[in-house]
């Protein structure tokens, strides 16, 4: 018995022809084989299981024009940078690097998962890789740019790998199943194609452990099953529902799924993308971009029964709960509330009335309600003897007349009696503010002093001696009346007493009398010239003061 060999490794492309997705990579790759243009140092980017490393391994190949037979093991070199991540790893390599290749013409090092190495390996990686022996080639490989230092970035030859469509992962499927006698639904494969998120690596395990379950007989209902993958038709159903507004028959849905053992959050994705494909028909016309042409006729008839904000709406509703899905210990209560949001959507531009809301009108219609709504208003509004007349006298009242407070019961407490409440406030405040009296005492030089010094030493006592000690650095001024000017040396000065302005003009304002003062911080020229003088300046100043520091001065010989 042969040993089985998974199909990732047994179908793994030797040639550049081979390699599926990739075609702008491997035509440019052979281009500069064939014109003798091979650089020093490549890095291949991109998702996982898409070709990285099988285009390293050909493409060191080529350049050495080995066969698929020849031994490559000493001219090319596999290294994980995840396992050999160190300094000493990388200087390993650089010594390794001086020896010439054995045979061929290159030497080739593939440093898969370059992202894991550390940053003084990085570093220490650098003047190797910037200008290696002329033998000598790296190509690196990685899943997260990002990650690797800009230094090393600028000095490779970047390709950056696609992830591959599913149409080409269900077409390489379909001939490896045809390869291996295999039986298969066309809509099972192509589940695997969606499922595999564009790695040809992960469809391939998918595609074994298919093989494997279902004993070479792949169907749509097993594979749905053992991928935790819902059916197009439960999702049509349940859309279905929610457009009509059947809530109830919606969380029966859903029950069910849940009962089958599918993950919620798995089923909003699945969800999430029904609408996206409801949303290509209806804004394209078009079905070119969907992959399961069964539902396709059904998906159409639906996205006739929706308007585009409609889907756009629940849509949204749906990303916001996956959003939320990892913080919400309920998950499936989450669930049952979106669905029951996204039942009550209704958009008012898309003509779409459900059966319940045209019944509801219709009921609301009938015109005895009327009659009897009529009657009741008429009844409290009117006297004893206004009872007993004709059916057909009785009018509607004004709206003003109606006793709203009935009413306001079924409207939302927040969005009237909250604001109302807050009207009455600020109402009130206005009232208040408005009945005070202003208070307008004339301004007075010496009170101003006062106050401004009692309103310093208050500072000083509260152990804010820096806005006091400016406080007092000159002295309040006051300019037509009511403005109170005060001069500060500089600019940072001002910054600091505005912090305090607010408090010192509400002090000034109570002590002085006078509700219409303006407290004003102006930067003084001048006195910033006085405020930093230089030391000859400081001895001048001293001098008018005490004439005798001259004499101190001599005795001491100073010189200034």
């Amino acid at each position: 018995m042969s040993k089985f060999v998974v199909s990732s490794l047994k179908y793994r492309p030797n040639l550049f022809e081979k390699v599926i997705g990739q075609e702008n990579i491997t035509k440019t790759l052979k281009n500069s084989i064939a014109d003798q243009k091979i650089p020093s140092a490549i890095l291949f980017c991109g998702p996982r299981g898409v070709g990285k490393t099988s285009c390293a391994r050909i493409f060191a190949r080529e350049i050495n024009k080995f066969t698929l037979h020849d031994d490559l093991s000493f001219n090319i070199f596999e290294l994980d940078a995840a396992s050999n991540n160190k300094v000493e790893d990388i200087r390993d390599l650089i010594d390794k690097v001086r020896i010439p290749p054995q045979i061929g013409k290159y030497k080739v090092y593939i440093i898969d998962e370059v992202h894991m190495l550390s940053k003084s390996a990085e570093n220490a990686f650098l003047k190797t890789l910037e200008e290696p022996p002329p033998y000598i080639v790296f190509i690196l490989a990685t899943t997260e740019k990002n990650k690797i230092l800009p230094t090393i970035l600028s000095r490779c030859q970047i390709y950056d790998f696609n992830r591959v469509n599913e149409i080409e992962i269900t077409k390489n499927l379909q001939q490896i199943c045809e390869n291996e006698n295999v039986e298969y639904d066309i809509e099972a494969l192509k589940i695997i194609s969606s499922k595999s998120d564009g790695s040809i690596r992960d469809s391939l395990t998918i595609l074994d452990r298919l093989i494997s379950f279902t004993n070479k007989n792949i169907t749509i209902e097993e594979t749905s099953k053992t991928l935790n993958v819902l059916d197009e038709e439960t999702y049509i159903n349940i859309v279905e529902k929610t457009i009509t507004g059947s809530i109830v028959e919606v969380i029966m849905i859903f029950n069910s799924v849940t009962e089958k053992g599918f993950d919620e959050k798995e089923f909003l994705i699945g969800l999430a993308n029904h609408y996206r494909n409801l949303l290509i028909i209806k804004s394209t016309n078009s079905q070119q971009f969907l992959i399961n042409e069964s539902t396709n006729k059904l998906l159409l008839e639906q996205s006739k029964k929706i308007s585009k904000s409609e889907i756009i709406e629940r849509i949204t509703k749906i990303e916001n709960s996956i959003f939320k899905f990892s913080e919400i210990e309920n998950k499936r209560l989450l669930v049952e509330i979106l669905l029951m949001k996204i039942s009550s959507i209704k958009d008012k531009d898309s003509g779409i009335e459900t059966s319940e809301i045209e019944k509801k009108k219709s009921e609301l219609k009938k015109p005895d309600q009327i009659q009897e709504i009529t009657n009741s208003v008429e009844i409290k509004e009117s006297s004893k003897n206004e009872k007993d007349l004709k059916k057909n006298e009785i009018e509607f009242k004004p709206k003003k007349e109606i006793n709203t407070n009935k009413i306001n019961t079924d409207v939302s407490a927040f969005s009237l009696s909250s604001l109302k409440l807050k009207k009455k406030i600020n109402d009130e405040i206005k009232k208040i503010e408005s009945s005070k009296e202003k208070k307008d005492q004339e301004l007075e030089i010496y009170n101003l002093k006062e106050k401004w010094n009692l309103y310093s030493n208050e500072l000083e006592k509260k152990g804010k001696g820096n806005y006091s000690s400016l406080l007092t650095l000159n002295e309040p001024k006051i300019e037509d009346k009511r403005n109170i000017v005060y001069n500060v040396p500089t600019k940072s000065s001002k910054k600091e007493l505005i912090e305090i302005k607010q408090d010192l003009t509400r002090f000034l304002k109570s002590s002085l009398k006078n509700d219409y003062l303006v407290l004003k911080f102006e930067v003084n020229i001048e006195a910033n010239k006085e405020f930093f003088l230089t030391p000859k300046e400081k001895y001048e100043k001293l001098k008018e003061i005490n004439p005798t520091i001259e004499k101190l001065k001599t005795d001491l010989k100073l010189d200034f």
